[in-house]
């Protein structure tokens, strides 16, 4: 007499090469897509509004300080006296910035960029050397108004320093995605590396 099987067993066995089948499959797909030029090799173009929130936030601390520049200016110009050349040179600086002031988008090319950034360190050259005068200066150095926009200015650039150096690293990763892309001329026709604040500030060293 045979053996009875049970009802269920047949099912169960079933399911499982089923099971087996549907893992061997997916792991089939799975390493084709990672071969060179598979299905998923290309990956959607990096979205570079990460890199515009940044600079935004770069642009905002010079912003800031040109609104304290301006109080500055309106502080010292009554006893401006023999500090007066630094003063006219601030001004001339910010002049010559007003005359290059540039749409945001404009400065994701290299040269409006580095125009832009060259402009904005002769503003803050120009901004510490007056505060150094002034602060020598008696009539104005002990001036509480004077020692608080000295010191929001300070924080300014401070907070500026950070943002650029968050500006690059954002512009690094953003470039070095551009490059691991497949195909340029298919898949990002429109999309051209960033300049960096770090390429200006090496050209101007090397220009000393």
């Amino acid at each position: 007499m045979r053996p009875r099987r049970e009802a269920g067993s047949g099912c169960v066995t079933r399911l499982h090469g089923y099971l087996l089948g549907v893992i061997v499959w997916t792991v089939t797909l799975l390493f084709v897509a990672s071969l060179p030029g598979g299905c998923s090799a290309y990956s959607a173009p990096p979205d570079d509004a990460e890199v515009d929130a940044a600079l935004r936030n770069v642009l905002d601390q010079y912003e800031t300080r040109g609104k304290l520049v301006r109080e500055l200016i309106a502080l010292a110009q009554p006893l401006a006296g023999d500090n007066g050349t630094f003063v006219g040179a601030v001004t001339v600086a910010q002049a010559d910035l007003a005359c290059i002031r540039l749409d945001p988008r404009a400065l994701a090319e290299q040269v409006p960029f580095e125009r832009f950034e060259v402009a904005e360190r002769q503003l803050g050259d120009a901004i510490s050397r007056l505060l150094i005068e002034l602060g020598n200066d008696r009539r104005i150095g002990q001036d509480a108004r004077f020692d608080a926009l000295r010191t929001q200015l300070g924080a300014v650039e401070r907070r500026a320093a950070i943002t650029r150096e968050a500006y690059d690293k954002t512009v690094d990763r953003y470039n070095a995605s551009l490059d691991a892309l497949p195909d340029a001329t298919t898949h990002r026709p429109a999309l051209r590396p960033r300049p960096t604040f770090r390429v200006v500030a090496e050209t101007a060293n090397r220009q000393v």
